[in-house]
């Protein structure tokens, strides 16, 4: 499966659930950190799931060059063009239009179980990629959640042995 091509019943989320983050889910990051707390508080962290990072970059030749180290590293790793329109766009004013005018650079893992290091690696290792080319930023990352994981962390609840 390539990034961005995730099952049918796959989920993604950006309200935040606040709270302090546990030590145990600490990455050292605060996006990092909320984004574990998000699926923390909807399933277990222990479970597979699809990973996907996005770097932006200015030009082609620097998506294919960024490309090249991390398909190496067993990333599976899509370029994206830009696409420059607003058309269609929604008045989103966290929207980033210098994001639509960058090649975006997809890399992404299936069957991962995230954990607080492998993520802290994962940052360290795409911001210091961009950090390579003039122009190019880290854009973060996201993970899928199945409709299934949260339907049985929600009856595991409920149906739990009293103790």
């Amino acid at each position: 499966m390539a990034p961005s091509e995730f099952d049918e019943g796959e989920v993604y989320w950006a309200a935040p659930i606040g709270g302090v983050t546990p030590p145990e889910l600490s990455t050292g990051n605060e996006d990092d950190d909320e984004i574990l707390r998000q699926i923390a508080a909807r399933t277990s962290l222990e479970l597979p799931r699809s990973w996907e990072h996005f770097l932006l970059v200015p030009d082609e030749a620097a998506a294919r060059e960024v490309a090249a180290p991390l398909a190496a590293l067993g990333w599976e790793v899509t370029l994206a063009a830009p696409s420059g329109e607003d058309e269609g766009r929604d008045d989103d004013p966290d929207d980033d239009p210098q994001a639509r005018q960058s090649w975006c650079v997809i890399s992404g893992q299936q069957s991962v179980v995230l954990t607080p290091g492998l993520v802290r690696d994962s940052r360290e290792l795409f911001e210091d990629l961009a950090a390579k080319y003039p122009g190019a930023r880290y854009d973060g990352w996201q993970a899928s959640i199945d409709f299934d994981e949260i339907f049985d962390a929600m009856t595991g609840a409920v149906d739990a042995p009293e103790d």
